[in-house]
């Protein structure tokens, strides 16, 4: 092909400018694809860290009723919905837990622990102790990790619960959980039966959680249950709106991040191809007197761009590819109660992001190319034969 051969002489014929800016795209490539990378780790662990410690859809009592009363009924509904994994009934109330000298407000959350497990795998969370150990009706609770220290207690312990207007009753500690978010400071978990008759409700619960074999789907059934049932069905996605809208304003941040370094490398791009439109002056004049279109001449100097931009692009993602590794491999605390869970710097290594970098990195080069591609092509045949 005429037009790449005349491209691939004019690139050669100024290596270190070539060199440099090569080095400019590959870079900017590697730069964004580590980023892309280690936002993907961020999102994917927050993602996995709040639909992992809650159910996907947490139905609550109708307006103006503090419980659910009828609640076998409800379950059995809601069990019978196309895409509904588990359900797990719980009792909730607010308490003061004391241990000597020491006291915390807690939220006192009353379980079936098999159902539970089932809907938010809380076996995995366990530090000390057995979750299963909630099964029998007895005065048994599992802590969080810094809730226990906190109080100062640890598994075998008693602590005793205050609830205003009842009894202070002596529960026995036979677990610790860690979620590593903030519930860790404030949950307690405790038998279904044992909370019901403490709080004297009868059986009776504040709210049924329920998990999705597709958790983005939560919201499209959580309103169907809000619809045909009248109780009050939030879906995971409805609870972390904010969470969820804070990740998307950091990810269009972080494109805009992406534009102005591809165009720091697109100028460089721009600057060795005028150069070369102003050296081969006589040269584009010579092809244009001998019939060369002007069309082509257009072409050679896009196909420059793309000759650089394409170098750059792979040499780019192999950079990219080998940093995301080495940050991978790299073990950097983090305490887990600030940053949902994570103990590491997320890097998540995706197709899509290496993809995407080159087609953006490709499509900025190549709109640095139209300028001086446009201007070699305007250029009259016997002024740039004189000119020399």
């Amino acid at each position: 092909m005429f037009e790449l051969d005349v491209a691939a002489r004019h690139i050669r014929s100024r290596r270190r400018q070539t060199l440099f800016s090569i080095i400019a795209v590959a870079l900017a490539v590697g730069v964004i694809i580590v980023t892309m990378s280690m936002m993907s780790g961020y999102t994917s662990i927050l993602i996995d860290s709040t639909v992992e410690n809650q159910a996907h859809i947490t139905v609550q009592p109708k307006e103006g009723e503090e419980y659910i009363y009828l609640y076998h009924g409800l379950e059995k509904y809601i069990h019978g919905q196309e895409g509904v994994e588990a359900i797990s009934s719980h009792f909730q109330g607010e308490a003061a837990l004391h241990h000597e000298h020491d006291a915390e407000g807690v939220l006192l959350y009353g379980i079936n622990p098999n159902d539970e497990n089932r809907v938010v795998h809380r076996n995995e969370d366990m530090l000390a102790g057995e979750f299963t150990s909630l099964e029998n009706p007895g005065s048994r609770i599992i802590l969080g990790y810094k809730l226990a220290k906190n109080l100062d207690v640890g598994v075998g312990d008693t602590v005793t619960a205050q609830i205003p207007g009842v009894e202070p009753a002596d529960f026995t500690i036979t677990g610790i959980f860690q979620t590593g978010t903030p519930v860790d400071e404030t949950l307690g978990f405790t038998n279904l039966g044992r909370l019901q008759d403490l709080y004297g409700t009868g059986d009776a619960v504040t709210g049924i959680g329920v998990r999705m074999s597709d958790a983005y789907a939560a919201d499209t059934m959580a309103n169907k249950i809000d619809r045909e049932t009248d109780y009050d069905a939030i879906s995971w996605i409805e609870q972390n709106a904010e969470i969820l809208n804070l990740l998307e304003t950091s990810e269009g941040m972080v494109y805009l991040f992406y534009i102005v370094i591809f165009a720091i490398s697109g100028f460089g791009i721009a600057n060795i191809l005028i150069m070369i439109v102003m050296e081969k002056v006589g040269e584009i004049g010579m092809l244009m007197a001998m019939g060369t279109p002007r069309r082509s001449i257009m072409l050679i100097f896009l196909l420059e761009a793309g000759i650089l931009g394409m170098t750059g692009v792979i040499i780019g993602c192999v950079l990219g590819y080998g940093a995301s590794l080495a940050i991978a491999s790299i073990t950097i605390p983090i305490p887990p109660e600030m940053y949902f869970g994570m103990d590491h710097l997320p890097v998540v290594l995706k197709l899509k992001n290496f993809i995407s970098a080159g087609i953006f990195a490709m499509v900025i080069n190549i709109i640095a190319g139209l300028y001086p591609a446009r201007r070699a092509s305007k250029m009259d045949p016997v002024e740039a034969i004189y000119s020399v």
